[in-house]
C-alpha cells in the first residue's frame, strides 16, 4: 500500500480493530510506528495536524551527543546520546550526516554552561578540554574521532569571519546532522508501504473510552469531515507539548516548555564551509549554534522560557531574531546578517522545580495513564529509537530493532523548487495533503525563499485540486513568520 493519505483512508475502512494506537506523529510516534510494524504489530497512529508539524521540523538538526549537559552531570545522558549516534549511523544511511563543530574560547566569556567556578580565563580552556575528553571516552570514540585542539591562527584560517580579538584557542569535536522532517517522513513511510501499518494526518480524536478488551477510539478526518470509530488493545501517546485528548485531558504528564527561535541566512555568509560551531555565551547565559543546512546557514538557539504563536505554530518574533543577529555580530565580522527565513520550535521538557529550563533535564519518563495505556514526555532528538524502543517494551515482551531505512535517497533528492515529479512523489508516497505540507516540511522551499514561496502557490493548483487544501496556506505561512 502507498504511503498517500487516499490509500491510508481505504485501508482503515477495511480495519476497525488494531492491537496498538500511536497519538502523534512526530519523530517518536513515528519511530514508535516502524518498530512495531517491523515485529508484526497490527499498528495504528494518527496525528491531528500534519507530520512532523510540531517540534519534528523545528528542532536544531542536530544528533549531537549532548555534551552541554555533562556540567549538569547527566552522564547517562551523554553516554546513552553518543551510543544512538553508532547506531543511528547505521540505520539511517544519508539521513546521518557527520558533523565538525567548533568551539572557540574566547577571554573573559568562558562557556555559558559552565559552573562559575570554571568560567575564568585560565580554568575554562582547561574544564572545556576535560569535558571533551570525557566525552571521547563516553563515546568509546577511535583516535580520528576524537576532539582535536586548535590555535587562534589555525582557527581563524579555518574560519576566517570570526572574530580575533580575545580569541585565544580552540576546539574541534565531532556531532551530527539530521533532516528533521524528513526523517519522520521517512520512519512512516517504511513503517506503511514495508511493514503494512496505517498513519493518517489531520486526524481529531474525540473520544478514548475503555472497555473490558480495550479502548474504543472516536475520531473524525479533518479534511472530510468524516467520523471514524476503532477498537485497540493499548495506547502509546506521544504528544510532546500537547494534552492527552477526550476524557483523559486531566491525566497527561506534567511538562515545562522550552523554545527555541533560528534563523536561515542565504549561503555561508559566515564562511563556516561546512563545518559547525558553538557559540560560548549568550547574553542571557545560553549557548549558540551556527550551522550548515542545504548550502545555507542556521543560527538557533534553545532554552527560551517563552515563545511566540501557538503550540502548533510558534514564530520567532523580532525580539527573538535581533537577538540571534545582535549575536552573531558580537562573535562574527559581519557589518549586516541579512535572513531569508525563521522558525521557533517548543518542546517538552519533564517538569521540575528548576526555574531555568537549560537546567532541566533532556531524559526522557513514561506515565501510566491507564491499563496498557502510557504517556511518553521529554528527550531529545537524538534518542528518538531508543524511546520508541523503551516505550515498546512497557507494554510487549519483545525486543525491538530499528532495521535500516529504505526510501532515504528518494527525500533527500527532493528539490527546492516547485516541481511536478517532487509534488506527485510526495503526494502518493508522503501523505501530502496540503501545499504548506510539501513546502515547509517535505521540502525546504518556503523556508529557502522570500515570503515564503507564496508566489509560486498557483504552480501547485493541478496537484492540490481541492480548494480547501488552499484555504490554510496564506494562514499557515502568515503564522510562521514567513510572509512580510
Amino acid at each position: 500500500m502507498n504511503f498517500s493519505r487516499k490509500s491510508q483512508i481505504n485501508h482503515l475502512e477495511q480495519n476497525n480493530e488494531y492491537d496498538l494506537l500511536i497519538i502523534g506523529g512526530g519523530v517518536v510516534g513515528s519511530a514508535i510506528l516502524e518498530l512495531a510494524a517491523s515485529e508484526g504489530i497490527n499498528a495504528i497512529l494518527l496525528e491531528k495536524n500534519d507530520f512532523a508539524s510540531g517540534a519534528s521540523s523545528r528542532s536544531t538538526k542536530l544528533l549531537h551527543g549532548g555534551i552541554r549537559y555533562l556540567p549538569q552531570l547527566q552522564f547517562g545522558l551523554v553516554r546513552e546520546s553518543l551510543k544512538e549516534q553508532t547506531i543511528l549511523k547505521d540505520s539511517l544511511g544519508g539521513l546521518y550526516k557527520p558533523l565538525k563543530l567548533l568551539a572557540p574560547i574566547y577571554k573573559n566569556d568562558g562557556f555559558s554552561d559552565l559552573p562559575k567556578l570554571f568560567q575564568t580565563n585560565l580554568i575554562a580552556p582547561i574544564a572545556f578540554k576535560i569535558g571533551l575528553t570525557f566525552y571521547d571516552f563516553l563515546g568509546l570514540r577511535k583516535k580520528g574521532q576524537k576532539h582535536k585542539n586548535i590555535t587562534k591562527d589555525t582557527t581563524l584560517k579555518l574560519f576566517p569571519k570570526l572574530k580575533q580579538s580575545n580569541l585565544s584557542k580552540s576546539f574541534i569535536f565531532q556531532d551530527a546532522q539530521t533532516d528533521d522532517s524528513k526523517l519522520v517522513l521517512t520512519l512512516l513511510r517504511n513503517a506503511t508501504e514495508i511493514n503494512n501499518a496505517i498513519a493518517l494526518n489531520y486526524i481529531d480524536i474525540t473520544d478514548i473510552s475503555r472497555s473490558n478488551t480495550g479502548y474504543d477510539i472516536s475520531f473524525s478526518d479533518s479534511e472530510k469531515q468524516k467520523p471514524h470509530k476503532i477498537h485497540v488493545n493499548k495506547i502509546i501517546a506521544a504528544t510532546g507539548t500537547h494534552k492527552l485528548p477526550g476524557g483523559y485531558q486531566e491525566q497527561s504528564s506534567s511538562i515545562k516548555y522550552s523554545g527555541g527561535a533560528h534563523l536561515i541566512l542565504k549561503g555561508d555568509p559566515l564562511c563556516i564551509k561546512e563545518n559547525g560551531v558553538l557559540l560560548p555565551r549568550t547574553e542571557d547565559d545560553r549557548v549558540m549554534f551556527i550551522l550548515p543546512w542545504f548550502g545555507n546557514t542556521i543560527v538557533g538557539t534553545t532554552d527560551t522560557e517563552y515563545f511566540s504563536g501557538t503550540l502548533d505554530r510558534p514564530y520567532a518574533n523580532e525580539d527573538d531574531k535581533q537577538y540571534l543577529i545582535r549575536h552573531v555580530k558580537k562573535y562574527f565580522d559581519v557589518e549586516k546578517v541579512k535572513y531569508i527565513s525563521s522558525w521557533s520550535g517548543v518542546r517538552a521538557l519533564i517538569d521540575s522545580s528548576e526555574t531555568n529550563s537549560k537546567n532541566i533535564s533532556r531524559g526522557h519518563f513514561f506515565k501510566e495513564i491507564d491499563h496498557n495505556f502510557i504517556q511518553i514526555s521529554g528527550g531529545k532528538l537524538t534518542g528518538f529509537r531508543i524511546i520508541a524502543k523503551e516505550s515498546l517494551e512497557n507494554l510487549y515482551n519483545l525486543e525491538f530493532k530499528l532495521n535500516k531505512l529504505k526510501f532515504v535517497d528518494q527525500i533527500l533528492q527532493l528539490k527546492n523548487t516547485i516541481n511536478d515529479e517532487d509534488v506527485d512523489l510526495c503526494i502518493n508516497h508522503y501523505s501530502a495533503v496540503k501545499p504548506t505540507d510539501y513546502l515547509l516540511r517535505r521540502t525546504r522551499i518556503s523556508w529557502f525563499n522570500s515570503n515564503g514561496s507564496f508566489e509560486t502557490i498557483s504552480n501547485l493548483k493541478n496537484h492540490f485540486q481541492d480548494d480547501n487544501s488552499f484555504n490554510d496556506v496564506f494562514q499557515e505561512l502568515k503564522d510562521e513568520g514567513l510572509l512580510r
